[in-house]
């Protein structure tokens, strides 16, 4: 009997052992469920107000862009032929941003395939002193895209409080003043558009 009883007790001892620990690793295991509860209390409001933030601020990049393509149509309008107007690229149109069509819609054979890129930093400077990354990869862009439809490519830079600038491998206007660089080879002229537009307008 005192046998068993001491075996009992090895054994209830045992026991309440056994259920003391898992008593001590319920608590442990609610403990770091309480915390990741916490750290994600924490972190998914900043994530989402990092989210709103993005997608505000992609809107508004992609609003900035709309403004200046509608911009440059009203622009270039009148430097195209009679019967021949420019208009934004439809939403089904890859490619460049604007383009020359007649009175039906058909779009001109030949020609620019334009590209604008209207960024409230940009200034003319990050061309003269580079060219900067940002700006050979939207010549290139251009290239691509005036490739892919037969056209020569026509990029329109302009940054806040600042005027447009044209970028194509032959200067624009007779008398207007140009830059000139060499990317990839080739030639490439920036001129001011309010340079050419003048020259356009006054005949």
């Amino acid at each position: 009997m005192v046998a068993r009883c001491g075996r009992l007790g090895e054994i209830n001892g045992a026991t309440l052992a056994s259920s003391g620990h898992a008593g001590v690793a319920g608590g442990v295991v609610m403990a770091g469920v309480a915390q990741v509860v916490g750290l994600v209390a924490a972190v998914v409001p900043a994530l989402v107000k990092a989210g709103r933030k993005g997608a505000a601020m992609g809107k508004a990049s992609r609003d900035k862009g709309a403004r200046g393509e509608r911009e440059l149509v009203r622009l270039l309008k009148p430097c195209v032929p009679d019967g021949w107007t420019v208009r934004r690229a439809m939403a089904y149109e890859p490619g460049h941003d604007l383009r020359v069509v007649d009175d039906t819609g058909n779009v001109a054979p030949g020609g620019w395939a334009i590209e604008g890129k209207r960024y409230g930093d940009f200034d003319v400077g990050e061309v003269v002193r580079g060219p900067s990354s940002r700006w050979l990869d939207w010549w290139r862009q251009t290239l691509r895209q005036a490739d892919q439809v037969g056209r020569a490519p026509m990029l329109c830079t302009r940054g806040d409080r600042r005027p447009w600038w044209v970028w194509t491998h032959e200067a624009l206007g007779g008398r207007a003043v140009h830059i000139e660089l060499t990317v990839d080879g080739r030639t490439v002229c920036g001129t001011l558009l309010e340079d050419v537009l003048h020259e356009v307008h006054s005949g």
